[in-house]
């Protein structure tokens, strides 16, 4: 319980500038409508918020609420509701005043960083040594720490960046007793450079598959592997969206390309991975885009049934992104690409001024994500994965029908029933498929909307051996129980870990 010697021996640590329970202070951190299955934008109002400056104040905050036995949660920049209290009286720990880039190694290719220095500021000063990150789908405002320690998420970049979670190296870890515990080769004296030994490796109980969003202590700092970045080293950006003006590099092109059905489609993806082309790529639904960027116009074309089937032949589509090298390898690819289209009877656009402009920046910066908040003040995701190419193709046909039928009966906006969000892994391995419904916050009816779209979503991909289990984590307790008997009993893994790290469950786990 957070009493008040508990509070003022949290001030002590972190100053009485850097803690609050104002209740103005507090609400600020429940309002949080993405990600949530209930009706209504409101989490559970945190007991207080510090914010701790340091490793050594997070451990000092970790063992005060241990001793204590009071819950907590830490969040860098946040995103949703998995990012706060998941009950009453949990102490939000906020990492924003810990936001440096702690290291550079050029030669082994890795960047170093607390979990407040975000994407775009890690990216602007990687593009200047020549390297790049993957930057996971939620946008450049988010923490990369956080996508590779704590969550999922796709990036337009994962076909040549691939998985977050594959980008871990060493990591600082505050457990949930307030112990230091430093992974791979930095627990060793050794540096950041490696996330394994010696001995057994802790990085499938750190974050398995999706990450315990803070349900197994506090990560201060993370060493992640970096890419090369072919672009130029301070890209001169004017603008946002649609009025951007800079000048699209020589060796870079922007395409989008349309297929006649899910099969073809999801034979250019195979071709297009084993090709080992494209530096970015991803699906582009035409729907739910121009709800985000004109939702005014959507809800005309919502009326316009002639328009709306012209768009829908569209919908088996993707935006590809080539950066090449030198002259000939651009060729290549580019030569590659087509050809792959023309045999899987696509069509491919090569993109012009001005729209190269928006896509080529927006896909690198990955900056145009939260224009989805747009049309209805949030969104849900429901059906979908990480799975084969096929299997995820499989799960967009099942969506589409969930989809239809939630838009027939005006509980959701009517985007055509597109899937929203998706694309390749590490040069075709594997696909990431989101299915994500828009609707409106502020409308009683649709409001309740989410709820009932993941339990649909949820019994489909049992009854029908889709998979998607990455999204289990939004529906809470009940969907677990759903998945994990037809996976291995995951969550019963999972329990037993958590029991071990943290047998009092003070490290707050918000949907589990």
């Amino acid at each position: 319980m957070m009493t008040d010697d508990v509070y003022r021996e949290m001030e002590s640590v972190v100053g009485e500038e850097n803690i609050s329970r104002e209740p103005a202070i507090l609400d600020s951190y429940a309002f949080q409508p993405f990600h949530r299955a209930e009706p209504g934008s409101w989490i559970h109002r945190p007991a207080a918020v510090v914010l701790p400056g340091s490793t050594g104040e997070v451990q000092q905050i970790v063992k005060i609420c241990h001793r204590n036995k009071v819950s907590y949660k830490a969040h860098s920049t946040g995103w949703g509701a998995h990012s706060g209290p998941g009950k009453e009286g949990v102490i939000q720990i906020d990492l924003r005043r810990m936001d440096r880039i702690l290291e550079i190694d050029e030669e082994n290719m890795y960047v170093v960083v607390e979990p407040y220095a975000i994407c775009a500021q890690v990216q602007a000063e990687l593009m200047k040594r020549g390297l790049n990150l993957h930057i996971i789908g939620a946008g450049s405002s988010t923490s990369p720490l956080a996508a590779c320690t704590s969550h999922m998420g796709m990036g337009f970049t994962g076909v040549s960046m691939g998985y977050s979670g594959r980008s871990v190296l060493g990591v600082e870890w505050v457990l949930p007793d307030g112990e230091l515990l430093r992974l791979g080769s930095l627990g060793s004296g050794s540096g950041w450079f490696c996330g394994d030994g010696p001995g057994p490796s802790l990085r499938g109980i750190m974050r398995g598959w999706a990450g315990y969003d803070g349900g197994l202590g506090v990560f201060t700092g993370v060493a992640i592997k970096t890419f090369h970045w072919p672009g130029p080293r301070e890209p001169e950006v004017e603008g946002l969206l649609f009025d951007t003006k800079t000048e699209v590099p020589d060796n870079f092109k922007v395409f989008l390309c349309y297929f006649p059905d899910y099969e073809r489609w999801a034979d250019a993806y195979y071709r297009i991975g084993e090709a080992e082309i494209a530096y970015i790529m991803s699906k582009n639904p035409i729907g739910a885009m121009i709800w985000a960027f004109t939702p005014h116009l959507m809800r005309k074309i919502t009326d316009m049934p002639a328009i709306k089937t012209a768009l829908k032949a569209a919908q088996h589509g993707c935006h590809v992104m080539i950066a090449a090298n030198s002259p000939g390898d651009l060729d290549y690819q580019v030569k590659t690409l087509k050809r792959i289209i023309e045999e899987t009877e696509g069509v491919l656009i090569d993109v012009k001024p001005p729209f190269e402009s928006m896509l080529w920046w927006s896909g690198v910066r990955v900056s145009a994500v939260q224009a989805i908040f747009r049309p209805g003040g949030t969104f849900f995701v429901g059906l979908g994965g990480d799975e084969a190419v096929d299997n995820t193709m499989l799960q967009a046909k099942f969506g589409e029908k969930i989809k239809q039928d939630f838009i027939d009966r005006g509980l959701i906006y009517d985007d055509l029933a597109d899937v929203m969000w998706g694309g390749l892994y590490e040069q075709g391995l594997f696909n990431h498929q989101e299915e994500i419904m828009i609707f409106n916050a502020r409308d009683p009816r649709q409001a309740k909307a989410p709820e009932e779209f993941a339990k649909a979503c949820a019994r489909t991909a049992v009854e029908e051996h889709l998979g998607g289990i990455g999204f289990a984590l939004f529906g809470g307790e009940k969907m677990h129980d759903l998945f994990s008997p037809v996976t291995s009993d995951y969550y019963k893994w999972e329990k037993k870990i958590k029991e071990t790290w943290d047998p009092d469950d003070l490290s707050n786990q918000t949907f589990r």
